[in-house]
């Protein structure tokens, strides 16, 4: 007993410090994301290719700005809909799947509450538990309605910082004038 209350402690110690401070360990800043590290101008690129990325960027392309708005209303129709439109498959696929799967579990549950059920008790039962995997599914496809909405905004601010008006410091936004 005192082996698997040592095993428990140490798995909540690590997951604890994998919480707390390994994310600012991890976390790249503005600047490093943009290539620039502690104040000097060091390339990240490794490959041809990479190279080949501020050209593209600095080109005379007009950028794709996505909307907020219809990813929102895409990812409320059809959930993971948003993510399709932005581009996140593995999202999309995860929010679909997720919120599909509490819905039909919800259903199957109704289905066996409301016809396949002999006593009062099991029906009540299974009809609790279809209201809750419901829930589950409503509050899984909200989630996804509100990080399709940011996830467009994020591609956004990325685009413009990142973009052909980039700003040469990570805490200074070029003004746009049209």
């Amino acid at each position: 007993m005192k082996l698997l209350q040592a095993i428990s402690l140490c798995l909540i110690a690590t997951l604890a410090i994998q919480l707390s401070f390994m994310p600012g360990v991890w976390g790249l800043t503005v600047e490093e994301q943009a290539g620039k590290r502690k104040g000097r101008d060091i390339p990240i690129y490794q490959d041809e290719l990479s190279r080949k990325a501020p050209e593209r960027r600095d080109s005379e392309q007009t950028t794709q700005k996505r909307d907020p708005r219809l990813a929102c209303m895409l990812s409320l129709i059809v959930p993971g809909g948003g993510h399709v439109y932005l581009r996140q498959d593995l999202k999309a696929v995860g929010f679909c799947l997720l919120t599909g799967a509490g819905y039909s579990f919800a259903a199957y549950y109704l289905y066996l509450g409301i016809v396949q059920t002999d006593s009062n008790t099991e029906r009540k039962s299974r009809l609790i538990i279809s209201g809750l995997l419901f829930v589950v599914g409503a509050i899984v496809h909200v989630v996804g309605v509100v990080e399709a909405y940011n996830d467009a905004i994020e591609i956004n601010e990325k685009q413009y910082y990142y973009g052909k008006n980039k700003s040469f410091s990570p805490y200074v936004a070029t003004l746009e004038y049209q």
